[in-house]
This record gives structure tokens, sequence and C-alpha cells, in this order.
């Protein structure tokens, strides 16, 4: 879906201003064992919006990718868990960051989370699903 709304959009590039926004995920970056294909499609489309930013780098469209953290909604189970954004403040930091010409705009909370890759990856990875196995998201 995404390759075809941007093969749509290539030809009128440069007659206007536009943005892409990708909604990716945490968990591109820090798989949940759990939730494994939804980890692997997120990290995909992630892959996805690195290339489209390359390939449209000359043109008049933008391209952001918004990767959210546990947010505190009903989609999974609101229940005030600490370890969930709450929603007003995902909506308030990532708007902001929508503002500027970020090419990624995450909440600062899951920082550390995001800049994860490096040697001690599958270390940090494994720790991450063993707290979550101990103290599953509730559901």
């Amino acid at each position: 879906m995404a390759a075809a709304t941007n093969q749509g959009l290539t030809p009128h590039a440069d007659e206007q201003q536009a943005v892409v926004i990708y909604s990716t995920s945490v968990l591109a970056y820090v798989p949940l064992a759990t939730a494994a294909v939804y980890s692997a499609s997120k990290a995909a489309l992630h892959s996805y919006a690195l290339s489209q930013h390359f390939m449209l780098r000359d043109t008049n469209v933008r391209v952001q990718e918004i990767a959210p953290p546990w947010v505190d909604t009903d989609l999974v189970k609101k229940s005030c868990d600490p370890r969930a954004i709450p929603l007003d403040l995902f909506i308030t930091e990532t708007m902001k960051g929508l503002a500027t010409e970020a090419e990624e705009v995450i909440v600062e909370t899951i920082r550390p989370l995001r800049d994860n890759p490096g040697n001690g990856e599958h270390k940090f990875v494994n720790d991450f699903n063993a707290s979550l196995m101990a103290n599953p998201i509730p559901a």
C-alpha cells in the first residue's frame, strides 16, 4: 500500500509541498517476542521510510516517521500502567516533532530504546523481553 501511494506521489513531487508520515513503533527497534510479526512489520516499514526519505530527497516531498511507544489508550487495556506514556503527553510531543524538519519523531521517554542497536543489542532485547514476560502488558 505504501509503495503504491508513494509511486503515485512521485510524478507530482515538484508541483507542491507534501509530507508523507509513516507510523511505525518503538518495537521496530526493540522487538517484542510475543508480538514478533507486528515488530517485524514495523521494522520493515521503518526501513521503507528510510529508503523513501532518500529517494525523495531532491523533491518537495518530505518523509517523517512517528515511532510511538506504548501509549495508555484503550487499544491495549487502559490501565494507567506507569510503563505506558499518557496519551496527552504523546500527542503533545509528537505534534511538536511533526512541526519540525525531523525525519524521525519520537517521544523522549523512548530514546534509550531507540538508541539500542549496538554491540549489546541481543542482551538488551533479551532483557527487555524477559522484563515483559515477568510483568506482562495488561490485556
